[in-house]
């Protein structure tokens, strides 16, 4: 057996018998925001806003609907996998509430997390917003257990161009089969001389691990048809390409993110605006 087949075989052990160190890690996506390298904290301006911080949906203006699938270590030789479905909807002078479905896993565990999330301007400029998780796990054999987390993001326009963004998810620590999830804190700066350019730096920290920082950079080639993006990655190192196509309110969206010793993560979505 191949090295690589040995270590997704594992990986899949890892995912099946404990569920602390999957962790439902994958509650952070979004295409958009893995085509940065999940830099997005403080650029958060569409529905992604709902899994990097949800103070961001108050600059979300019209109604969004998003779709994903991603296949995650080009499935780990078990069909490892995550998929969501999300909306999101301006309300007048109350912001912006989403409502999100995820689930990551294969044959025999899913991991499933139903996201409600409200982001408000508290002044000009300046964003707060929360989301409510409901965790299920789903263990072939080992029945589910259940848990609730709490995330909290403000978001800030500093000066001219620049952003910044605070995140907070599962502040409470929820326990889910008697595991706790882990708690991740993360803080963005982001840079926007115009709608057409994003810049991006996350430095995020989840207690007893390293710090990861993440760099983010996306441009706007063609208005409404055409965006690029890329980013990189540290804790492990990784390097990630996203491309949108677009007609109208239309958007096709593609991330892959590299991995030190796994295959490739690919990730295709579809966004609408309506």
């Amino acid at each position: 057996m191949s090295p690589i087949k040995l270590l997704c075989g594992v990986l899949a052990v890892l995912f099946a018998f404990h569920p602390a160190l999957a962790g439902f890690e994958e509650n952070e996506s979004s295409v958009r925001a893995e085509g940065m390298a999940g830099a997005f904290t403080a650029v958060a301006d569409d529905i992604g806003a709902m899994n990097f911080n949800p103070a961001g949906l108050f600059q979300v203006e019209v109604r969004q609907f998003q779709g994903f699938y991603k296949l995650l270590y080009g499935g780990a030789g078990v069909g490892l996998h995550t998929m969501e479905f999300g909306v999101c909807l301006p309300l007048p002078k109350l912001g912006t509430v989403g409502l999100r479905a995820q689930e990551t896993g294969f044959e025999l565990e899913a991991q499933r997390s139903l996201k409600l999330c409200h982001g408000f301007q508290l002044a000009e400029g300046l964003g707060f917003g929360y989301g409510l998780n409901g965790y299920n796990l789903s263990q072939k054999g080992l029945g589910q257990g259940f848990g609730f987390g709490l995330d909290l993001g403000l978001f800030c326009r500093v000066y001219r161009f620049w952003t910044a963004g605070f995140y907070v998810h599962n502040l409470n620590t929820p326990r889910l089969a008697g595991e706790e999830l882990p708690r991740l804190l993360t803080f963005g700066l982001g840079f926007s001389p115009g709608p057409e350019i994003h810049s991006a730096l996350d430095i995020s920290k989840e207690p007893g691990q390293p710090t990861r920082i993440a760099v983010g950079q996306e441009f706007r080639i063609i208005q409404d048809h055409l965006t690029v993006r890329a980013g990189v990655q540290t804790e492990p190192v990784r390097l990630a390409f996203g491309l949108r196509l677009g007609v109208r309110q239309i958007f096709l969206d593609y991330a892959v993110l590299t991995h030190p010793v796994m295959p490739l993560t690919h990730d295709l979505g579809l966004l609408l605006q309506f």
